[in-house]
């Protein structure tokens, strides 16, 4: 019976099987097997511990291997996301074993012309290499979302790091379909030609290569990380994107209210969603200055998260479109934790410096939405209620 269905109903079907299922049915027959590999290699995902005392990454290179062996499966990879997870300390030793895999990782990638998403994380910054041994000779005409780290330079000094680098520049000029960058160790700025990424919407990575990349682009959805690399230069090259930014995700480094301030001078008049982990010891700092001249040392109280978070308020202000608050990345360790009333509270106060505000969620991950029919009220979200997410843009 099922030897009379056309390929595209059997394809139907499969697609609702889990990948082990997949398995299964691929040994079924030859027919069965062209289809059910087609949907497997769509959306491969890869992930490798490697120990120093095993850093052959043999997962990838099987994967890679079998791409090159099966030239009919290239137009089928859609999604390929490959991660290395190395031992902390010097990367150097893992390259004997790396290079030769990703020698075969590249001729596999340039098969791949169809492929929609790539994500790269391989762990192996500081170490002599950079992005061309992965990615040269590659096109990839269709694809939207790009993630690259663990190659190159890193967060080292260019004075540790004496290894010629060639930061992804090149690359993403062959990229006009991308819409999503993510390069989260890249501290660097990128030399685009004026015309590359005419599509980006969302830029994560260092304040330095978001400077570079945002002016004259539409992107409206932005993840810095690295505090330490944050300046008032880059943040007004940032604010010169096309498009204003609307989603501000600062989850990925701790923020003192002066670097938001900082942040909000440059960005904060259309951000409508902010993602943030406040460092709430410089958060007090903030809050009790020029308020009390009694040393934090000798306060008797303990230090509670409502009491940290309530001089946000003017920093707040400095957001006029903010709708949407999470606080959920912030760390309350040694902190007292904050209840009901005082979160609701919270929202009350911030809901004055800040009249668009209708949904913040607190570092107790709890979520507090305003009431339409109330305005003045808040109120808990339920717990299976849609999640706080800033990428809605």
């Amino acid at each position: 019976m099922s030897s009379q269905l056309p390929n595209e109903t059997l394809s139907a079907i499969f697609e609702n099987l889990s990948p082990s299922a997949l398995t299964t049915v691929a040994r079924a027959s030859h027919r069965f097997r062209s289809v059910a590999e087609r949907i497997l290699y769509a959306s491969v995902s890869i992930q490798e511990a490697l120990p120093r005392a095993s850093p052959t990454p043999t997962r990838t290179h099987t994967c890679a291997s079998t791409l090159l062996a099966r030239p009919h499966l290239a137009d089928a990879v859609r999604k390929l996301s490959i991660r290395w997870h190395t031992d902390p300390g010097p990367r150097e030793e893992y390259l004997p074993a790396a290079l030769p895999v990703l020698r075969t990782l590249n001729a596999a990638l340039r098969t791949l012309r169809a492929l929609e998403q790539l994500e790269l994380a391989l762990g192996l910054a500081g170490a002599p290499l950079d992005a061309r041994a992965v990615l040269d000779g590659c096109a990839f005409p269709a694809l939207r979302v790009f993630a690259f780290s663990g190659v190159g330079r890193g967060a080292l000094s260019p004075k540790l790091y004496t290894a010629p680098s060639a930061p992804v520049a090149w690359f993403l000029a062959g990229t006009p379909a991308l819409e999503q960058l993510h390069l989260l160790d890249c501290y660097e700025a990128l030399e685009l030609p004026p015309r590359a990424l005419p599509r980006l919407q969302l830029f994560r990575g260092s304040a330095p290569a978001a400077a570079s990349v945002l002016p004259g682009r539409p992107v409206r959805l932005l993840g810095l990380v690295g505090h330490e690399f944050v300046t008032e230069r880059d943040l007004g090259r940032i604010a010169r994107a096309s498009e204003p930014v609307r989603g501000l995700d600062l989850s990925l480094m701790s923020v003192t209210p002066i670097l938001l301030r900082d942040i909000s001078r440059h960005l904060g008049g259309a951000v409508e969603v902010l993602k943030v982990k406040l460092a709430l010891r410089h958060t007090l700092h903030f809050a009790l200055s020029g308020i009390v001249s009694t040393p934090l040392r000798f306060l008797s109280c303990p230090l509670r998260v409502s009491s940290l978070l309530a001089g946000l308020s003017p920093v707040l202000g400095a957001f006029p479109a903010l709708r949407q608050l999470d606080l959920s990345p912030t760390s309350v360790d040694g902190v007292g934790r904050g209840n009901a009333l005082e979160e609701s509270a919270l929202c009350t106060t911030w809901a004055r410096a800040c009249p668009a505000l209708r949904h913040v969620v607190f570092p107790s991950k709890a979520e507090w939405r305003r009431d339409a029919r109330a305005p003045d009220l808040w109120v808990v979200a339920p717990a299976d209620g849609p999640a706080a997410v800033w990428t809605r843009y």
